[in-house]
């Protein structure tokens, strides 16, 4: 995945199986220093188990419109705040552009829906029934979104090649984004992330069990500036073993020389 800066405070930063740390403070597990924001204000890692965001204690984040207290999965296309910095997390590749049509007709994909990720639309779900569905701010439109950004007439979504689904902007205005990469036409697959003006909006298949995750048990963030770990604690047991174990051996030796029989 890439870190990009909509509002041009960094150059975008790839983030792949490991951590990058974003702060103030270049230094102590910062490696995007931006200015006004705290020392490390959070850690993006990427890795074996996903994508997730450390939130250090005291830092205020925001994910895609919800505040986030210590650890979140991340998806292409969210939108994360550090204040008032934006990150968007953008995927790797852009989603590919459907091919060009032939006026046949497509068999309906798999059933499908469409969940809000955030605004007035958040954890609603909008079936695909199988034909096309105009998406807008519009009474006309058969998914209605009231989110800033919207046009009347923003996308339309139909069936495509393969089963899948094609997403098309209506007009060269629309905002259209798709895993955080702007686009007119895509090829959607499960999982993407739609972005239309503000709405964002996730492609998900009930009928198809999402890749297993293991739990969220991120690593630690990096220390910040100034901040000295404290040493590992010693086993108190695992001493009290030794110090009974050379008691022992010394206790045989003593046995040994002074009961040993003399030749």
């Amino acid at each position: 995945m890439r870190l990009t800066f909509p509002n041009g405070e960094h150059a975008a930063v790839p983030v792949e199986h490991g951590q990058v740390g974003v702060g103030s403070a270049p230094g102590g597990g910062t490696a995007v220093a931006i200015p006004g924001l705290a020392p490390l204000h959070a850690v993006f890692a990427s890795g074996r188990r996903g994508r997730w965001l450390t939130v250090p204690e005291d830092a205020r984040v925001v994910l895609n419109a919800r505040p986030v207290r210590r650890l979140a999965w991340l998806r292409p296309g969210d939108l994360v705040c550090l204040g008032t910095v934006q990150v968007r997390i953008e995927a790797d590749l852009p989603p590919p552009r459907p091919a060009a049509s032939n006026g046949s007709r497509h068999d309906p994909p798999p059933r499908q829906a469409l969940r809000g990720l955030n605004g007035g639309w958040f954890g609603r779900c909008q079936p695909l029934l199988g034909g096309s569905m105009l998406i807008g701010s519009g009474n006309a439109c058969d998914l209605r979104l009231d989110a800033a950004g919207v046009l009347d007439r923003h996308a339309v979504l139909e069936p495509g090649e393969g089963g899948r689904w094609v997403l098309r902007a209506l007009s060269g205005a629309a905002l259209l984004r798709v895993n955080g990469h702007p686009v007119d036409a895509a090829l959607l697959a499960p999982g993407d992330q739609i972005e239309l003006g503000e709405q964002r909006l996730l492609l998900e298949s009930p009928g198809i069990a999402p890749p297993p995750r293991s739990p969220l048990v991120a690593p630690a963030p990096p220390a910040a500036p100034g901040h000295e770990e404290a040493p590992p604690s010693r086993d108190p047991g695992g001493l009290y073993l030794l110090v009974a174990a050379a008691a022992a051996l010394a206790a045989a030796l003593t046995a040994f020389f002074v009961y040993a029989p003399r030749g």
